[in-house]
């Protein structure tokens, strides 16, 4: 009995330290995210590259694999004045999904405003326009601190699956 009661209270402590221990590195996660909009709305590129690993990847939405920090801040730096410095954006995290106590995979739409008439190669945006974008990252906690070591953009066609947010 007292074995059994032993186990069942052991169980429920470490249950419940391991719950608070997610919760204190979700909130850091989301802290990190709420600043790499901050950034992205100031066009900080340093400030919103430096979330990432030395080895981190980023997959852009038009399919480009950008490999380490270095070469995440330089695409970021190229493209800020002809299709980045236009826009300002919105994270909302959709899902927090703990594989371990060090990785974990976050689900976030992301939606991408346009401040003013630009074009890019693809498209020529007005003022106003808006577009949806899925951000599915990887974090991994080193040296107590968490740092995004993959990040994928994928664009939401509006014409197969439609946004249906009340903002729209």
């Amino acid at each position: 009995m007292k074995q059994t009661l032993f186990v069942c209270v052991f169980t429920f402590l470490t249950t419940a330290v391991l719950a608070q221990s997610h919760e204190k590195d979700e909130m850091a996660i989301r802290h990190i995210i709420q600043q790499q909009q901050t950034a992205w709305n100031k066009h900080d590129w340093d400030a919103l590259s430096s979330y990432f690993t030395d080895d981190g990847t980023l997959i852009n939405f038009v399919g480009e694999i950008w490999k380490s920090k270095q070469e995440i801040l330089s695409h970021f730096k190229l493209l800020g004045p002809c299709c980045l410095e236009p826009t300002s954006l919105r994270f909302d995290v959709k899902q927090v999904r703990f594989l371990s106590s060090t990785l974990v995979i976050v689900y976030t739409e992301e939606t991408l405003f346009a401040d003013k008439d630009y074009t890019v190669p693809f498209r020529q945006y007005k003022k106003g326009d808006t577009d949806y974008k899925w951000r599915v990252d990887v974090f991994e906690k080193r040296n107590d601190d968490w740092k995004i070591v993959s990040m994928q953009m994928t664009l939401i066609n509006q014409l197969i699956s439609p946004h249906k947010s009340s903002d729209k």
